[in-house]
């Protein structure tokens, strides 16, 4: 019986695929931290402005207002820097896709070649059981001629 001969690079590839999954699961994680510090951003910042709007409802002090200011631009900054770490990772997440999809198209090369060979052997072995049946026919075949004509 031959032996598929590509049997270490298609466990190479299935390996590399298995990597190239775990580093999508890691930049998507790293992504959705991104995402989460945001929206706590976000919510500091609208927390921020409620207070704000309670200040102005009320008395207040220019000291209380240009920190709750300065306080709300400082987040808007960081929001800012969080869009663009989104941004960016999402772009790291889009091309660790496109490398988990070229590593899964490698790997089904090899079990395509894979699956053909063992076809191949299927019908080697099918042809060498028939002409084994084809041996054991024509001798029964010839034995009982033989027999025939020899009483």
């Amino acid at each position: 019986m031959k032996k598929f001969r590509f049997e270490q690079i298609l466990k190479i590839k299935q390996q590399l695929e298995e990597i190239k999954k775990s580093e999508l699961a890691h930049q998507n994680e790293i992504l959705k931290g991104y995402i989460e510090k945001k929206l706590e951003f976000e919510e500091r910042l609208n927390e921020a402005k409620e207070e704000l709007k309670g200040l102005y409802m009320g008395v207040f002090f220019p000291n209380e207002v240009r920190s709750y200011s300065q306080f709300m631009e400082n987040l808007k900054k960081r929001i800012d820097i969080q869009n663009q770490l989104i941004y960016y990772q999402q772009a790291k997440v889009e091309e660790k896709k496109r490398e988990l999809i070229h590593s899964m198209i490698e790997k089904k090369k090899y079990e395509k070649l894979k699956e053909k060979h063992l076809i191949n052997l299927v019908n080697e072995l099918k042809q060498l059981e028939n002409k084994e049946l084809d041996g054991i026919i024509s001798y029964k075949i010839y034995k009982s001629l033989g027999d025939d004509s020899g009483r």
